[in-house]
């Protein structure tokens, strides 16, 4: 895995759409590696060759004006039957960090990051360190304590966490955080989303495929109206 100062997101991209996704807040991410992902789902009865021979072309084209709007390092063309496995598999490739999905934002000024624990931590703080290094962003730190649970644990938490980021060499004004008790973790993450222009969010299992496809993480993400960034959690 990448250490700090190695910030590369993948960005997949639907492709067979005739119009392409807003992309705007890769614009705001500042100095980062950003290789898109163009994917043209193939139906289970359909050969993907088949479908490269008829759409190849047009794909390719698309995926190129996409790659020079953003300036992305790296573009890549798959036609696929299935489409989380085709992120898992490009994502190691391509050493990347995090996978941008959801939601649609012009800017990248204000980053949510809700913490859970000590899982993926590491990586999640690394990302955000290089977002902020790299760009002009502002970040919350933010837990939801269970019910009866101590609250001092997630203080704990989000200082530390705080703490690491000034040591990567992030500006200690750059960095807040927000701790609420007795709450739905998932609703407030979603209701607390709608304030900033990006939420980053951390794996809990080693596969992209698992969290998309239908854990608590996906809730979120389906929900989210911003864009999140969820940072992957494999060595």
């Amino acid at each position: 895995m990448k250490g700090v100062g190695e910030l590369t997101i993948l960005v997949p991209v639907d492709i067979s759409e005739a119009e392409p996704p807003a992309l705007d807040v890769l614009d705001g991410l500042g100095a980062v590696e950003v290789v898109i992902l163009g994917y043209f789902p193939v139906p289970d009865q359909a050969e993907p060759a088949l479908l490269r021979d008829q759409y190849g072309s047009t794909a390719a084209d698309r995926l190129d004006a996409l790659a020079a709007e953003y300036g992305a390092s790296d573009g890549v063309l798959v036609f696929t039957h299935d489409r989380e496995a085709t992120i898992d598999r490009i994502a190691d490739e391509y050493g990347c960090n995090a996978v941008l999905t959801g939601g649609r934002a012009t800017a990248a000024n204000r980053v949510l990051v809700p913490l859970r624990g000590d899982v993926n931590l590491d990586r999640i703080l690394g990302v955000v360190a290089d977002l902020l290094l790299a760009g002009h962003e502002t970040a919350t730190l933010f837990h939801s304590v269970a019910e009866d649970a101590d609250s001092s644990h997630g203080e704990l938490l989000l200082m530390g966490a705080v703490d690491r980021l000034v040591e990567y060499g992030v500006d200690r004004d750059r960095v807040d955080w927000r701790l609420t008790e007795g709450g739905d973790p998932q609703a407030d993450i979603v209701e607390l989303g709608a304030e900033y222009d990006i939420v980053v969010l951390g794996e809990t299992e080693p596969s992209l495929r698992e969290q998309i496809m239908g854990d608590v993480l996906s809730g979120i993400v389906d929900a989210l109206e911003v864009p999140a960034l969820v940072v992957r959690d494999v060595e």
